[in-house]
């Protein structure tokens, strides 16, 4: 896909407000003088997460999806004492979910709101954004401006005791309205490519906290719709792959009955839903059944599994983890590429003489390319990183292999460490991702990822006993006694 095609794409959805299909889509395309074919089109629609499939081979954006849709929140205590807001988490699902919260911007009466520090303890910082999970928490508030200072890569990711946080000023609204806590602003998304959002106060507090208002009964009707529309979710979609992806998903399909003017919040929403909490996915958060674990498998994946040979399929090596182990061999000054081989195919993974082949020719051919420009100096500060990177990654994709079970199988291993194993995969895929980048690593950056080495190191050692405890029980079970 040229750069012209996706430089389009990516203007499109991020502006396009209504329905389309890809076939729409591609004679845009084509009237533009672009040549792409309908199955690539697709391929990517379906894999962009600004856009949403819909029935019938129809699509809408993220920004068609949202844009004038309405949300609120309650501002606590000590954000009203201050006279300021940070939006934290509380605009999800309904922005870019790739904007920092701290940079969109705000308006009231047609006047953009300007932005105010907010005072604050760790703990309520990372109230505020709990919804990108308590594993990332900590990276999203370190990247606010106002905590530039803080280098929590090199204090293990812990947060001080107190710290600021950038917030949006509310004295203009204070200037205009009798606002005090208990009362809630209602948002509207003005202009979803920009990060415009329209806000609203909303006095509703009381002489009397023993009241029940119309708007009370209202707002709780809509809690129900939201539960049982998460409810609903879970078992038609599982666990999606995050909290985000979650909720865009149901305030888009429940869109009518969830963005109204007497909606409540996610937080409101989490903190007094008896069916529906933050729970432990592996070694990341979603939303699930409260008090529940969240299994591996279930009916929105089953479908997957059966159709695959084996229920947990050898991952297919993308170009830069071979780049990896090639620039891997290069830095420990080694030149037997056959040696390779063996690293990269787990011995638990057969394959034919033919993909082998194939292998070690796409392997001999990469090599010969790199080792042109390769320079053992420059790759000094990557190249520790990175062969620790790789030596879990190997043992990773080995226990992957091992755990060569069918459907029904699999639903007997432990699935809590089921999900930690995929994700450490993914997780180290991402490092080595940007490790393949000839450019070296900021210092901090460097520091990152050796505590995340190093706590995902820890974690596998946690669950491979687990799980080959499991697998061997699975395989006595193979065998009947007659």
């Amino acid at each position: 896909m040229s750069v012209s095609i996706e430089n389009f794409l990516t203007n499109f959805l991020r502006t396009y407000p209504m329905p389309f299909s890809a076939k729409e889509l591609l004679a845009m395309l084509c009237g533009l003088g672009h040549k792409i074919s309908l199955e690539e089109l697709m391929d990517f629609l379906d894999n962009d997460g600004r856009a949403f499939a819909l029935q019938k081979r129809m699509y809408i954006t993220r920004a068609g999806a949202f844009t004038n849709q309405i949300f609120s929140f309650v501002p606590t205590q000590r954000e009203v004492e201050q006279k300021v807001f940070v939006p934290g988490d509380r605009c999800m699902p309904f922005v870019d979910l790739d904007v920092l919260s701290y940079s969109f911007t705000f308006e009231f009466l047609g006047q953009e709101l300007p932005k105010k520090k907010f005072n604050t303890d760790c703990n309520t910082a990372r109230d505020m954004f709990c919804l990108y999970g308590d594993e990332f928490s900590a990276q999203y508030i370190s990247s606010d401006p106002a905590c530039a200072d803080l280098h929590i890569a090199e204090n293990n990711f812990e947060l001080p005791l107190k710290m600021s946080l950038t917030g949006v000023s509310l004295e203009p609204v204070f200037d205009k309205v009798d606002f005090k806590y208990g009362d809630r602003i209602l948002c509207r998304v003005y202009d979803w490519d920009k990060g415009i959002i329209e806000i609203i106060p909303i006095l509703s507090h009381k002489l009397n906290p023993f009241q029940i208002s119309a708007e009370d009964m209202e707002r709780q009707k809509w809690y129900e719709v939201l539960e049982n529309a998460l409810l609903e979710s879970f078992d038609r979609m599982g666990p999606c792959s995050s909290i985000e992806e979650q909720l865009a998903n149901v305030f888009y399909e429940h869109r009518k009955e969830l963005c109204v003017p007497d909606c409540g919040s996610i937080h409101e929403f989490i903190d007094n839903s008896k069916k529906v909490g933050l729970e432990l996915f592996g070694v990341e958060t979603r939303l699930w059944f409260k008090g529940k674990d969240v299994p591996a498998v279930g009916k929105w994946n089953e479908d997957l599994y059966e159709a695959e040979e084996r229920a947990i399929p050898f991952f297919a090596l993308p170009d830069f983890v071979i780049d990896c182990y090639l620039k891997d061999q290069m830095y420990e000054k080694k030149d037997d590429v056959s040696e390779l081989i063996d690293k990269i195919i787990p011995k638990h993974l057969a394959i034919s003489k033919k993909e082998k082949e194939m292998l070690t020719l796409q392997i001999h051919n990469r090599n010969a390319i790199l080792r042109k420009n390769y320079n053992w100096f420059a790759d000094f500060a990557n190249g520790a990183i990175r062969h620790r990177a790789l030596t879990l990654f190997s043992e990773v994709g080995s226990l992957v292999c091992e755990l060569d079970c069918d459907n029904k199988e699999l639903d007997q291993l432990p699935q809590q460490e089921l999900v930690t194993l995929s994700q450490l995969y993914t997780h180290i895929s991402r490092i080595l991702e940007i490790l393949s980048d000839d450019s070296g690593c900021e210092e901090e950056e460097a520091c990152a990822m050796e505590l995340s080495l190093e706590g995902m190191e820890l974690n596998f050692e946690d669950i491979k006993p687990l799980l080959l405890s499991a697998l061997d029980k699975v395989k006595k079970n193979r065998f009947n006694v007659i």
